[in-house]
C-alpha cells in the first residue's frame, strides 16, 4: 500500500507491505514493513516486524569465501529456490524480528530517531554439525561456544538512537535528493539480549539525474555500513547481505551468503526508461562489491572484495505513486548467480 498523508507538496508517499509466504523449501515467512510520513514531513514511522520459520546455508564469517554455483530464483522477503552446494552449512531456525523506530524532524529534512531493536533466534538446527558421526564444528557452533552463546537459541534486544538526512522527493521511486542514517544500537542484557553489545549501523543514497525531460533516467549510489564496536553479537545476528529492511541489498548472491563482524557494501545503479511516453517499462543495469571480516582476524575488512553485476527489467502497476514490479538477473563470483523479484526500486 502506498498513500500520500499530507498534501503532495510537503509530504512524500508513505509505505506499508504486509506479505504470508511458504515457499518449498517449507519455509514460513510472515512480515510487515513500513514506511509511514505525517503532513509536512513532521514526524516519520519506520517499522521491520518479521516472524520466520526458516532455512538458510551459512559459508562462514568474511568475504572471499568460494560458494562454488549457489543460484536460485530469489524474492522480495527472502525466501529462496537456492538448491545447497557442497560447501554450504545448511541450518534450520525461528526467528523473530521487530523493529520500530519514531523520528521526529528538527531541522529541514533532518530527524533525530528513538526506537526498539529485537532480534530473537530459536530452534537453531545446525545440520552439518547434529546430522553427523563425529559432529563437525560448523560455523555458527564454533562461533557461538567460542564466544559463550548456545548454539541452539540466542536474543539481542535493544535501543536504536539516529539522526537521518532524508530530502528524496519520492522514497518508493526517486529521482533526487539524499538518503543519510547514522544508527547506534546497544544491546542490553537487562532487556533480554543473551549479551551485551553497542552495533553501529550506517547508510548513504543518492542520485543523480541524466536528463531534465526523463528525471527517472539516472544513475544511483548506495553504501551500507555494519559494525560491531563493542561486545560480542550471536552468529545470526551478525551483519549478513540481503537482510537490510527490504531485502535489496547483494542482488547476485543468496539471502545470507555472506556474512561478517564488520560488513560494508556499496552499489551503483544506472536506470533508464524504455516507453518513451508511458513510463510503464524501464530498465537497470547494476555493479555491487562487498566486504565483510571475520571474528579470528584471518579475513579483514578490504582484504577481500565479493563482486556482482546484472541488469534488470522496470514494469510500472501505479502511476500515482510511482510503484513498480522490479525483476533482475544478478551474477556474483564463482558462478552465483540469480533471478531476484521485488516491489519498488531497489533503493
Amino acid at each position: 500500500m502506498a498513500i500520500y498523508l499530507g498534501e503532495l507538496e510537503t509530504t512524500p508517499v508513505s509505505s506499508l507491505c504486509a506479505a504470508v509466504n511458504f515457499t518449498t523449501a517449507e519455509q514460513t515467512i510472515i512480515t510487515l514493513r513500513s514506511n509511514i510520513i505525517t503532513g509536512s514531513s513532521r514526524y516519520i514511522l519506520r517499522g521491520d516486524w518479521r516472524y520466520l520459520v526458516f532455512s538458510q546455508p551459512t559459508y562462514g564469517l568474511g568475504t572471499g569465501i568460494k560458494m562454488h554455483t549457489n543460484r536460485g530464483i530469489v524474492f522480495n522477503d527472502g525466501g529462496s529456490t537456492a538448491s545447497l552446494p557442497p560447501d554450504a552449512q545448511p541450518l534450520n531456525y525461528n526467528y523473530i524480528r521487530l523493529y520500530e523506530t519514531f523520528y521526529f524532524r528538527f531541522s529541514k529534512n533532518w530527524y533525530l530517531g528513538i526506537g526498539y531493536c529485537l532480534d530473537d533466534f530459536s530452534k537453531i538446527v545446525d545440520h552439518n554439525h547434529v546430522d553427523s558421526v563425529p559432529p563437525k564444528e560448523t560455523s555458527n557452533f564454533k562461533y557461538s561456544t567460542d564466544h559463550g552463546f548456545n548454539p541452539e537459541k540466542y536474543t539481542m534486544s535493544g535501543l536504536s538512537l539516529e539522526v537521518l538526512l532524508d530530502s528524496r522527493n519520492n522514497s518508493i521511486r526517486p529521482t533526487k535528493g539524499y538518503f543519510a542514517n547514522i544508527a547506534f544500537r546497544p544491546n542490553f542484557t537487562f532487556l533480554g539480549s543473551t549479551k551485551n553489545s553497542l552495533m553501529l549501523n550506517t547508510e548513504f543514497r543518492t542520485y543523480i539525474s541524466l536528463s531534465k525531460r526523463r528525471p527517472d533516467h539516472l544513475v544511483g549510489f548506495w553504501y551500507l555500513g555494519q559494525f560491531n564496536e563493542k561486545g560480542t553479537i550471536p552468529y545470526l545476528g551478525l551483519p549478513a547481505l540481503c537482510w537490510d529492511m527490504y531485502n535489496r541489498a547483494g542482488r547476485g548472491y543468496i539471502q545470507g551468503s555472506i556474512r561478517g563482524v564488520n560488513f560494508m557494501y556499496v552499489e551503483s545503479e544506472y536506470r533508464f526508461p524504455i516507453s518513451p511516453y508511458s513510463g510503464i517499462l524501464s530498465g537497470v543495469v547494476f555493479v555491487n562489491a562487498t566486504t565483510a571480516s571475520s571474528d579470528d582476524e584471518t579475513r579483514k575488512l578490504f582484504q577481500y572484495v565479493d563482486p556482482a553485476a546484472g541488469f534488470g527489467l522496470r514494469i510500472m502497476f501505479s502511476r500515482k505513486t510511482l510503484s513498480n514490479l522490479c525483476i533482475d538477473f544478478g551474477f556474483g563470483a564463482d558462478g552465483t548467480k540469480g533471478i531476484f523479484f521485488n516491489l519498488n526500486e531497489t533503493f
